[in-house]
């Protein structure tokens, strides 16, 4: 994803609160709050310009640019907070981030391909979706993508054996699967079938040599 750059008006202490989020909402633009280094800092972004990004695609662990004034902060959305009834963005949280700093976040995994083991009438399943991962700013990616096409019935992917930086630390128990092709009951059904017609096939040739 190309670099984001999101442009913020400053807010002032005193500009907090119910009444104030609520005319700064009506007004087109959505209350944010800068955290980061022991520091918070106020600011409001335009509402129609952040739903953009967000529906572009934009991760947890997605990093981008909020002009500050004379400064650019690098930061990740930490908490997108919505009014329940109507959807609309009621506050967001960034991360500002430091350089050569690890921070925690969730990156998401996408896989890719047809698995073979799936035309060959195994069953396919993607059971991890995300993983939280300690990481620079510098070596953090958004997402993980794996390509499956080469699994086979009873192969499988560990959390181990993803493609990411050396650098990280994953923060998870064990080495659970992340995705897997296994033997569906048809399949199961389909092989003993075919032993028990072996088995009768190899009786009848026995009984044609005597």
């Amino acid at each position: 994803m190309e670099n984001i750059l999101i442009k913020t008006t400053p807010r002032k202490p005193e500009e907090t609160g119910k009444g104030p989020n609520n005319r700064l909402r009506a007004s087109g633009m959505i209350p944010i709050n800068v955290i980061g280094s022991g520091k918070s800092l106020l600011a409001s972004v335009n509402e129609k310009d952040m739903n953009k990004i967000i529906d572009s695609g934009i991760r947890q662990a997605t990093l981008m640019d909020l002009e500050l004034g004379s400064e650019k902060a690098r930061v990740f959305v930490k908490e997108i907070q919505r009014f329940p009834h109507t959807g609309q963005i009621r506050h967001i949280d960034f991360y500002r981030v430091t350089p050569g700093k690890k921070i925690l976040t969730t990156v998401s995994i996408e896989t890719t391909g047809l698995a073979k083991g799936s035309k060959a009438g195994g069953q396919f399943d993607h059971l991890i979706k995300q993983i939280k991962v300690k990481s620079t700013p510098e070596d953090l990616v958004d997402i993980i993508k794996i390509d499956v096409t080469g699994l086979d019935v009873g192969d499988m992917i560990k959390v181990s054996q993803l493609p990411v930086p050396k650098s990280w630390e994953i923060i998870m128990n064990g080495d659970p699967i992340v995705a897997s092709v296994m033997k569906t009951r048809a399949l199961i059904a389909q092989e003993r079938a075919d032993k028990e017609g072996d088995k009768k096939g190899g009786k009848g040739d026995k009984k044609k040599g005597k």
